[in-house]
C-alpha cells in the first residue's frame, strides 16, 4: 500500500508564561500534527523562533518531537540558519544526538550584505556534508537572500548521498520542474501548497506549510481528497487553505506573530506563553484586529476550533 501523502510543517515552539520552554505543551501541540499523519520540522529560525533558543533548548525540542512522532511521522530538525560551516555543523550535531529523522540545512545567511556565489554555496555544502553524515534535506529558500539555480541544487544532491530531500518553500512550480529535470537520482521533493495539484501529479513527495501549525486537519483533508480523486473535497479544502494563508499573510512580517495569535484564539497548547524576545506578544488592539477577520474565515477547522474554545 503506498505511503499516504504528507505535509511537513515548520512548527512553532511553545513557551511558559515566563518564557521558559514548555515541553508538555510542545508534546501536545505536536501531537495535533502526528495524529493526522503530518510530519514536522522543529526549531526553525522562522516559525520555531530557533534563533532565540539555546543549543540545550534545541536539543530538548528535538527530543520531545522524536518522542511524539514515535516512528509514525517524520520528526525533523530545521536548523536555524547559520553564517559559517562551523556553526552549522555544531547545530547539526545537536540534532543528530537527539535522534531526529532528517536535518534541514539552509545556505549561509545573507548578513551585512553578504550573498553567496555559486562557488561559495558549493563549498559550503561540501564542507558541511563532509562532517554531517546524517540524512539531510537542503532548502534553496529565497528568504536567505540567495536562490541557487536548480542545476546547482541537483549537483549537491548528486555529490552527497546523505541528501534525501529538497524543500522548495517559497519557490514556484517552474523551479520544481527545473529541479526534477536536473536531478540525477531520486530524492524526496516537498513543495508549497499553491499549484500542488500539478506538482503532486508530477511526482512531488508532499507539501510544506507553516499553516499546518493551526489547521493540520485541513491539510489532511486536502491530501486525502487528492489521493482519492475526490474533486469536490479537493476544491473545498484547497480554497480553505488559500483563504487561511491569504488572511494570515497580512500579519506575516514574521510567522511567529500570526501563529501565536491564532493559538491564543483557538486555545491551543502553549498559547499562554506567546512569543520570545526579540518578538513581543501582540497588544490587545492588534490581537482584536487579527481576531475580527479570523472569526470570519470560511474555514471549517477554524470555525470548529473557535467554537470549541468558546470564542
Amino acid at each position: 500500500m503506498p505511503t499516504p501523502l504528507t505535509t511537513l510543517c515548520r512548527t512553532a515552539t511553545t513557551f511558559t508564561p515566563d518564557k521558559g520552554l514548555d515541553e508538555d505543551a510542545l508534546a501536545a501541540y505536536l501531537s495535533r500534527l502526528s495524529d493526522v499523519g503530518l510530519g514536522f520540522y522543529m526549531g526553525s529560525g522562522g516559525s520555531g523562533e530557533g534563533h532565540a533558543l539555546s543549543l540545550e533548548e534545541l536539543e530538548r525540542v528535538y527530543r520531545v518531537g522524536v518522542s511524539v512522532a514515535s516512528g509514525r511521522v517524520q520528526a525533523n530538525a530545521n536548523l536555524p540558519e547559520q553564517h559559517t560551516v562551523a556553526n552549522t555543523v555544531m547545530h547539526a550535531e545537536v540534532a543528530v544526538k537527539a535522534g531526529v529523522d532528517v536535518i534541514n540545512i539552509y545556505p549561509p545567511t545573507a548578513w551585512h550584505g553578504y550573498k553567496a556565489t555559486d562557488a561559495e554555496l558549493d563549498a559550503y555544502y561540501d564542507e558541511v556534508l563532509a562532517q554531517v553524515r546524517h540524512p539531510v534535506a537542503i532548502a534553496p529558500n529565497p528568504v536567505i537572500g540567495y536562490t541557487p539555480s536548480a542545476p546547482l541544487v541537483a549537483g549537491i544532491c548528486a555529490r552527497h548521498s546523505q541528501v534525501v530531500a529538497v524543500n522548495l518553500a517559497g519557490l514556484n512550480d517552474s523551479y520544481y520542474v527545473a529541479l526534477k529535470d536536473a536531478l540525477q537520482r531520486d530524492v524526496e521533493v516537498y513543495v508549497p501548497l499553491r499549484a500542488s495539484a500539478h506538482t503532486l501529479a508530477a511526482g512531488a513527495t508532499g507539501l510544506l506549510g507553516a499553516e499546518a501549525n493551526i489547521i493540520p486537519q485541513t491539510f489532511r483533508r486536502y491530501l486525502d481528497a487528492y489521493t482519492a480523486g475526490d474533486a469536490a473535497e479537493l476544491t473545498r479544502s484547497y480554497a480553505e487553505l488559500l483563504r487561511f494563508g491569504d488572511y494570515t499573510r497580512q500579519f506575516q512580517t514574521a510567522s511567529p506573530r500570526w501563529i501565536k495569535m491564532s493559538m491564543t484564539l483557538l486555545g491551543l497548547p502553549g498559547a499562554a506563553g506567546g512569543v520570545r524576545d526579540p518578538y513581543r506578544d501582540a497588544p490587545a488592539d492588534e490581537l482584536e484586529r487579527f481576531a475580527a477577520g479570523f472569526r470570519q474565515l470560511d474555514v471549517r477547522e477554524v470555525q470548529e476550533g473557535l467554537a470549541a474554545a468558546g470564542r
